[in-house]
């Protein structure tokens, strides 16, 4: 089995503020955070919340795939707190995308290989590099290596060989290759993951807070009474 990954970066090192956000939207939703003991954290499945670094605040999801409350919720803490960002996934190694955010509003969408209508039903995902330069003018990105990465499969079979080039100097993936997306956040300054055991994601900021999502009983039996 592939790799498997849904991560939200937020353009803040305000994890607190990131954390109080969250808090927030699952209360409006009736449900409530549940944070683990040191001793539960390599035990459970769980989001993991790491401290704030190099300007992005980094949230890893879970494993399910549920997929609107999610990004509702990451709307919400761009929203509160008036930032851009990112939701990056990975479907079993095999291919990436991303949907870019600024103030609780998608402005992009992109799909890097596979059927779109799987993750963005009748939406345009491929990618407007020009969008996603602007959403973050304090990191002064370089539009054609931000369109180099949001290179999705070329319909022409001879394109393929172009695709399957690096972006930068010093990349480890080739674009066609769904791992670039660790490359791409090199390029956004977010950090650059390690491939740890079981294909798992080694960040190198430290881990705040993990939590689970669960259902607030008392309040969903108040709000029915």
């Amino acid at each position: 089995m592939g790799l498997f990954l849904r991560d939200n970066s937020f353009f803040t090192e305000d994890h607190e503020g990131v954390l109080h956000a969250l808090e927030e939207f699952w209360t409006t939703e009736g449900h409530r955070l549940a944070f683990l003991s040191a001793e539960e954290h390599d035990s459970h499945d769980a989001y993991t919340l790491f401290t704030g670094w190099n300007g992005w605040t980094q949230l890893s999801w879970t494993r399910g795939w549920e997929w609107d409350l999610r990004r509702r919720a990451q709307l919400h803490v761009s929203r509160a707190l008036g930032c851009p960002g990112l939701l990056t996934f990975v479907h079993d190694g095999d291919m990436w995308g991303y949907e870019l955010f600024d103030a609780g509003v998608v402005l992009d969408q992109f799909v890097h290989w596979c059927d779109p209508t799987d993750f963005f039903p009748g939406k345009d995902t491929t990618g407007r590099p020009e969008i996603l330069v602007a959403a973050f003018p304090a990191l002064s990105l370089d539009l054609r290596h931000a369109a180099g990465y949001l290179s999705p499969f070329p319909e022409d079979e001879e394109d393929e060989l172009a695709w399957d080039t690096h972006v930068r100097p010093g990349d480890r993936w080739t674009r066609g290759n769904a791992l670039v997306f660790e490359d791409f956040w090199r390029f956004l300054g977010i950090t650059e993951p390690r491939q740890g055991q079981h294909g798992r994601i080694v960040m190198p900021a430290p881990v705040w807070r993990r939590f689970t999502v669960e259902t607030d009983r008392k309040r969903r039996t108040a709000r029915s009474t």
